[in-house]
């Protein structure tokens, strides 16, 4: 998808929000993504639609473990600034089953950063629903 398609097929960000500005990523291909403005609190979200669904008519788990995913990084890079790294561990409770057609985000918190693994924790909800826990370790490469 070219930078121009993958922008006129992504709805308006959500005020506050700003559109991932990778179109060639997998993130690309599993979102659209939308990040919170810099200097915000952390957050990353998407809008949940018929391709992000399993048989069930709810979204897919894989698609809140890719978005908490996202967000283990969106709150190491806001912490300690951009660096290259790998997800090593990934934790997730399902709480709540996920609704298609809502503004669904996830929020991290750093526990530790030290310089070679960094720890978050955080929730994916949408509105007043909590929809997963997760926790996850980060290794910088360099």
């Amino acid at each position: 998808m070219t930078d121009d398609n993958f922008l006129k097929a992504s709805k308006p960000a959500p005020e506050g929000w700003v559109l991932q500005s990778h179109p060639q990523t997998f993130s690309a291909h599993a979102g659209p993504f939308y990040f919170r403005e810099e200097g915000a609190e952390p957050g990353v979200g998407f809008y949940s639609e018929p391709h992000h669904g399993n048989l069930g008519q709810m979204v897919h788990g894989g698609a809140l473990m890719t978005l908490a995913d996202m967000a283990l990084f969106d709150a190491a890079f806001r912490e300690e600034g951009q660096f290259a790294a790998v997800t090593v561990t990934m934790n997730a409770e399902f709480l709540y089953p996920g609704p298609i057609g809502e503004f669904i985000q996830a929020r991290g918190e750093v526990v530790k950063a030290g310089k070679g693994m960094i720890f978050v924790r955080g929730l994916v909800s949408v509105k007043d629903k909590k929809l997963l826990a997760f926790s996850g370790s980060l290794k910088r490469l360099f």
